[in-house]
């Protein structure tokens, strides 16, 4: 959970180091500005890291606002804490430096996502949580920015006290911004099964609620005796209850966490292809009956003038002439074959059907699921096989930004469906990390369908 992490250093630092951060606070902002920038660069520049404890944990800590909404946190809380108590003394005296330093680091996810909102919106992206977290964040920059400069002692000392204080209140507002921006991104996440999310949203709502409530409470004591504070007390305890139960009731998943849905889930499918192989026509050279007839009539005609000239009796010529003609095609048949192949090609036996070879499968016919990192989380592909066909590919991620992971999609997936494989397979320009999830988790459902 980067929020709690981002709490704990913001503490940390407040703690340990607000004597430091008191006297030399330029060291503390030119500190929070170079990780700013370099964390700006590196998802920038589109250098590949595989390692997501690295992507999540160490740069996204920075790009993902967590840590810049940890030290906000402590700031907001420090005007909340009971006046006169020990945590209200070591941390107001800093909280002006710490407010700096939270802007800075707020820079980092303010450049990265507002640069991608920009392209979004050049590109024609819609839709309802698109438009109203533009819209917060637009505000929130308007107000944060104006706000810290204030907080530099140096502008602060040219400012009348009073007007000071009043612009200062519009802090109220940024903080409650922070807390919409992120439940409209949080919670379709928590309720579309998501891990972490619901988590998050319980975390985030605890935070928020509870300065709302801590900050009415020190208000309404301030106007009453000190004496009297059980009541504002149970009010105050009851109503952080109450706003908890009703961020966890509509947060609360409506689906199951293993069933893929929402806007970062696709469904490609894909017609077999089916080749139908045709043998060549066996062709039977045949000899036709006519040419035995012409070969004995062509010797029977000088076997019946033999015959006409040795008899004369019409009777006995008829005899003697089939007698010919039967000792002529004894003869025809007595022919050498040598001399017959001359004369016509003799018939050709067709040939007997070889017995088809067995077709070899690379992969076993099913369906096979695999899973591997993506941008911000794991990524799921899920295939459907059929005799080394894939006909049906289904995509999702738990944490990629949807616009970029469905463009990682369309690039990616129809060149899986037509290799048969997640070898070769070119990333998407723009979202390589959505891509390379996509690859490897079709390479582990292959590996599962492999025989």
């Amino acid at each position: 959970m980067l929020f709690l992490i981002s709490i704990i250093i913001a503490l940390l630092t407040a703690c340990f180091l607000d004597k430091p951060l008191k006297r030399h606070p330029a060291v503390f902002y030119v500190t929070a500005a170079v990780l700013t920038a370099a964390s700006v660069m590196i998802m920038q520049s589109g250098i590949s890291i595989q390692s997501r404890f690295v992507r999540e944990y160490i740069i996204g800590i920075f790009t993902r606002g967590a840590l810049g909404a940890g030290f906000w946190a402590v700031v907001m809380w420090a005007g909340a804490l009971p006046n006169g108590s020990a945590a209200i003394k070591k941390l107001m005296p800093i909280r002006g430096e710490l407010s700096i330093t939270a802007a800075v680091l707020t820079l980092s996810h303010i450049i990265t996502f507002g640069w991608r909102y920009l392209s979004d919106l050049v590109r024609g992206r819609t839709g309802s949580d698109f438009v109203v977290t533009s819209i917060v964040c637009i505000i929130m920059v308007l107000i944060m920015v104006p706000l810290t400069v204030m907080s530099f002692k140096a502008v602060r000392k040219k400012m009348n006290a009073k007007t000071w204080k009043k612009i200062q209140r519009f802090a109220y507002i940024f903080y409650a911004l922070i807390y919409i921006h992120i439940m409209v991104l949080f919670i379709p996440r928590a309720r579309s099964g998501r891990e972490g999310y619901f988590l998050s949203v319980l975390v985030y709502s605890a935070v928020f609620a509870g300065y709302a409530v801590m900050r009415i409470r020190k208000y309404n004591l301030a106007r009453k005796k000190p004496d009297k504070r059980l009541v504002p007390n149970v009010v105050s305890l009851c109503a952080v209850a109450v706003f908890l139960i009703a961020a966890a009731s509509f947060s609360r998943s409506q689906k199951p966490a293993n069933v893929p849905a929402g806007e970062n889930t696709a469904v490609f499918t894909f017609a077999p292809v089916t080749t139908v192989q045709t043998e060549p026509p066996v062709t039977t050279q045949t000899v036709s009956a006519s040419t035995a007839v012409t070969t004995v009539e062509e010797t029977g005609t000088d076997t019946e003038e033999v015959a006409t000239e040795t008899s004369a009796d019409s009777t006995s010529a008829v005899g003697e002439e089939a007698t010919v003609q039967k000792e002529t095609t004894a003869a025809a048949e007595e022919t050498p074959a040598a001399e017959q192949q001359n004369e016509e090609p003799a018939p050709e036996q067709p040939e007997e059907p070889q017995p088809e070879p067995e077709v070899t499968y690379r992969y076993r016919n099913g369906e096979y699921e695999g899973e591997a990192d993506g941008y911000a989380g794991k990524v799921h592909v899920r295939l459907t096989i059929e005799n080394d066909t894939i006909t049906s590919i289904t995509a999702w991620a738990d944490e990629d930004d949807p616009e970029y992971f469905g463009e990682a999609m369309n690039t990616v997936i129809p060149q899986i469906a037509v290799n048969a494989g997640a070898d070769g397979i070119d990333a998407c320009s723009g979202a390589t990390y959505s891509s390379n999830g996509i690859i490897g988790a079709a390479r582990k459902a292959l590996e599962q369908a492999g025989n």
